[in-house]
């Protein structure tokens, strides 16, 4: 059977909400303003971050000028370090490579019939292989050295000789330069399409090799001070 209150409202005895049923009205509720707080901590968050960036970027354009200041000057600065190690290079290296370029430009200046085609500088990595094209059977160790293709003219190998000559017996290249290999596939070139005087030409190479333990120089011990004499009284009267 359903009951059912006849009263009027005013009446009525007032019915109270199930406990179970408020409970879940409260914790709605109280979930809602959780995720209501949440989410505006969060949009809160966003904002400081934006400013925070906007920040940032600004302060980013301010420095901009002087980041490209320092780009400048970190490129100048390993500008100058390759610069002060290639003068280290110079200077420490051990080939003493301006007294062989002043005694290798004597040679040739001195013997001016022979003329340089093309002449390169050898490192560490190119010398060992280049004395051992030419000398495969070579036991010994290089690190440096210096390669010349060369032509005299005329048909005659006396100039040619002398050329070779000069560079073996050369003092300072006897020291920084100890092994001469001579190219003996020369060949005789006709001259005749050319305006030139001769009408042959002799093409040779010479391939020159600097020890990896180069001999020591020697060293010249002055002699010690000579004994003292008596000086020498000027005659009376003066010098005539």
């Amino acid at each position: 059977m359903i009951k059912i209150n006849l009263l009027p409202t005013e009446k009525r005895k007032a019915e109270r909400t199930p406990l179970p049923r408020f409970l879940l009205i409260a914790s709605t509720a109280a979930a809602f303003f959780i995720l209501l707080f949440y989410n505006l901590w969060i949009l809160k968050l966003i904002s400081d971050k934006k400013d925070e960036i906007a920040g940032q970027q600004a302060e980013l354009q301010r420095l901009q000028p002087f980041v490209q200041e320092h780009d400048k000057l970190l490129a100048r600065q390993t500008e100058l370090q390759n610069k002060v190690r290639e003068i280290d290079g110079l200077i420490t290296r051990d080939v003493e490579f301006w007294r062989t370029v002043n005694a290798l430009w004597e040679v040739i200046h001195q013997n001016q019939r022979v003329w340089i085609d093309d002449i390169r500088i050898l490192d560490s990595k190119t010398a060992p292989g280049e004395l051992r094209r030419g000398d495969p059977e070579t036991k010994e160790a290089v690190a440096y050295g210096v390669s010349m293709r060369c032509h005299v003219a005329g048909e005659e190998v006396t100039e040619m000789t002398k050329f070779r000559k000069a560079l073996k017996d050369n003092t300072i290249l006897q020291e920084t330069l100890t092994l001469i290999n001579f190219d003996i596939d020369w060949k005789v070139n006709d001259e005749k399409e050319k305006d030139t005087t001769e009408t042959h030409s002799i093409d040779f190479s010479i391939s020159m090799f600097g020890l990896a333990t180069p001999p020591k120089r020697r060293v010249v011990t002055p002699s010690g001070p000579k004994p003292a004499t008596a000086p020498i009284s000027a005659p009376q009267g003066g010098a005539k």
